[in-house]
């Protein structure tokens, strides 16, 4: 009689058999271990976003569904562990009460801090309102906040505010969207000319 070949022989497919299970059970023995989960802010550093939209357009409505704020930016990077949104030169469109002109509002970079829903824009910040039949009036400074939950806009920072016929300046200003109210603080000096 021809001996079988090894594979056929009863006892050694047992004994393969039994070596295939105990390095799987070894296998899977090992990948249980458990392991620290890794945050993902440590993977990537602390400097990069959680992720980031390009020519990002954002709206915002009241309660009764009126648009109230248009937000664009060719860059916005969200930060989850911190609750921030940053964007790069943000242009925003303010809606106040109906038949009113808007506010135009542009910067450098925006900053959105959820948690307290205001908005710190820096770097040439630029808020313009038309007039109705005139110079729009124009408000430029280094720095402002937009309290989204207030409806209000303001800065400890010098103001220039121009419109048809006068220059205003002051350090520090508040202003309420709504009601169309602008309160300069400190350092009010105006120049009105007529003949413009």
């Amino acid at each position: 009689m021809a001996a079988l070949p090894i594979i056929h022989r009863p006892w050694a497919r047992t004994l393969g058999l039994a070596g295939a299970i105990v390095a799987l059970l070894f296998l899977l023995w090992q990948s249980d271990d458990p392991s620290e989960p890794i945050d993902a802010e440590s993977l990537r550093g602390e400097s990069e976003p959680d992720g980031f939209v390009v020519n990002g357009h954002y709206l915002s409505y009241d309660e009764s569904g009126r648009l109230t704020t248009r937000f664009r930016s060719p860059r916005i990077e969200q930060f989850e562990g911190r609750s921030e949104t940053i964007m790069n030169s943000p242009r925003a469109t303010l809606y106040g009460e109906e038949g009113s002109p808007p506010w135009q509002v542009q910067a450098s970079e925006g900053r959105f801090l959820e948690a307290d829903d205001l908005v710190h824009l820096t770097g040439d910040v630029r808020v313009i309102r038309e007039a109705d039949g005139g110079r729009p009036l124009t408000l430029t400074t280094t720095a402002l906040t937009l309290n989204n939950s207030e409806r209000t806009v303001y800065t400890d920072k010098p103001v220039e505010l121009t419109d048809a016929v006068s220059l205003t300046t002051a350090t520090g200003m508040k202003a309420w969207i709504d009601d169309r109210i602008l309160e300069l603080d400190s350092q009010v000096e105006g120049r009105y000319e007529p003949g413009k």
